[in-house]
């Protein structure tokens, strides 16, 4: 009974392991496309108060002709004009400009 119980708990084990693999190989290349012609960017600044000290962010959102809405970094930002048709691919939030 002992050794049955055994191999049991070896297979569910790997079981369980390879489970957990699989859902974090299936997010790891998960690929998020965002495609549409450019109808607005905005750049906003978002200011955070800690203590004494007031820190600005900068916030730069790409809005598609498909109502989708991306924030992007400015790098991407620079590169997109308003018009244009574009395709955007993301992957573990790092956005890249499709060709």
């Amino acid at each position: 009974m002992k050794k049955l119980l055994s191999v049991f708990s070896t297979f569910f084990a790997g079981f369980l392991l390879y489970s957990a693999w699989a859902g974090y190989i299936e997010e790891e290349f998960k690929i998020t496309e965002y495609k549409g012609y450019i109808v607005n960017k905005f750049q906003s600044e978002q200011v955070s108060d800690m203590g004494t000290v007031y820190i600005t962010n900068q916030n730069y959102q790409i809005v598609f002709s498909t109502g989708q809405s991306l924030a992007v970094p400015l790098s991407i930002y620079q590169k997109v004009n308003k018009g244009e048709y574009k395709v955007l691919l993301e992957q573990n939030n790092h956005i890249t400009v499709s060709k």
